[in-house]
């Protein structure tokens, strides 16, 4: 023991700057050499002792982390912890999780002490540390914890984790039973499977799995699929229907083609929501709190009545208005005839929808666009 004390401010910045690039531990067998090297080249005073020995390295440490104060913990005789979480500008162990998360969906606790270069007697501390920071979540199946990316990580890496690696290798929303076992990689499949249930990530679809944040995705594949048949309920409407005739058809179709809906009740409103907007777009639909309607072809069919209706006064009356009122008053009971729903609604908004292009055709053709 030296007769001067050791200065347990160098020491600890010493130890500090090595426990960062080992991910904050600090192992005296192992770091010794690189601690008393440092030390001794650092300015320490006449007061404080100019070298060290591995009993004085062992000492000054435990006296550093029975302080309060710090950030140094001993984790057993020998092995020290430095919290590097709050280390400004330390980014190590979150590139390190980062990459691991990259490349694998689930990990084990052994792939981690390697990447780490943890001993065996020293991984549950860390993972703890990690787990409370959210770096880390752990799925506990059987004897056995698995870990995945953990939510605070997720924040801060683009692209990694649970749902980003899923979305990687879905198709159309779903992935195969026998994809997520790759994806999953690990041998406790069916424990990691049912904890990626349980965390609201996949719905069983009894032999593939739907993927949650992939809702949007499924909807577009299952708009697809339907529209054909979509397509001929409004062509047969005149292609307008009552809004809730429209979501009943969309839901219907969905039933009839896929079982998915009776397996994902928890998401069912959301899928068929997601189906119908994939279908408005590719369909060209709009909709209202009252109608859906097929804008092009529907604009066509309200042209073609226009044009019929107005073809028909002009053959019934002797003589031709001199006012657009007239032709609209003239062509009143042609307006009345139209039926195409049995909902009032759907009937009124047809209505009119031609009178108005029937006014605008008697306009531009009877009073060369002057009349309104």
């Amino acid at each position: 023991m030296p007769l001067r004390p050791v200065d347990t401010d160098t020491l600890e910045d010493v130890c500090e700057s090595i426990a960062r690039e080992n991910y904050g531990f600090i192992y005296i067998t192992d770091d010794k050499n690189a601690i008393k090297s440092a030390y001794e080249g650092s300015e320490t005073g006449m007061l404080k002792a100019g070298e060290l020995s591995t009993s004085d390295i062992r000492k000054g440490l435990s006296e550093i982390a029975a302080n309060d104060f710090t950030d140094f913990d001993q984790i057993r005789d020998g092995v020290f912890y430095i919290d590097q979480f709050g280390a400004v500008g330390n980014e190590e162990i979150t590139n390190e999780l980062t990459a691991l998360f990259s490349q694998q969906l689930v990990v084990t606790g052994e792939r981690l002490r390697s990447v780490f270069s943890l001993a065996i007697d020293d991984l549950d501390f860390f993972v703890d540390k990690l787990e409370s920071r959210g770096y880390l979540r752990r799925i506990r199946a059987g004897q056995n914890d698995y870990y995945t990316i953990g939510p605070k990580l997720k924040e801060r890496a683009d692209d990694v984790g649970l749902d980003s690696k899923l979305a990687q290798d879905a198709v159309n929303g779903k992935i195969s039973h026998s994809d997520l076992e790759s994806v999953v990689d690990v041998s406790a499949t069916t424990d990691v499977i049912r904890y990626l249930e349980k965390e609201d990530l996949i719905i069983d679809l009894d032999g593939e799995y739907l993927v949650k944040s992939l809702l949007e995705e499924y909807g577009q594949h299952l708009g697809d699929e339907i529209a054909g048949a979509v397509e001929d309920e409004f062509e047969t409407a005149t292609y307008i229907l009552q809004i809730d005739e429209f979501e009943q058809i969309v839901e219907n179709e969905i039933r009839n083609r896929f079982d998915v809906l009776s397996r994902a009740r928890e998401v069912e409103r959301e899928i068929i929501g997601q189906t119908r907007s994939a279908l408005e777009s590719r369909l060209d639909i709009e909709t209202d709190q009252t109608v859906a309607i097929q804008t092009e072809k529907f604009q066509q069919h309200i042209e073609a009545e226009a044009r019929r209706i107005l073809d028909d006064v002009q053959a019934e009356v002797d003589t031709e208005p001199g006012k657009l009122e007239g032709w609209v008053e003239a062509a009143e009971d042609h307006f009345e005839e139209i039926r195409v729903s049995n909902t009032n609604a759907v009937n009124d908004h047809i209505r009119e929808e031609i009178k108005q292009q029937y006014k605008q055709t008697v306009n531009d053709e009877k009073f060369g666009g002057m009349a309104f």
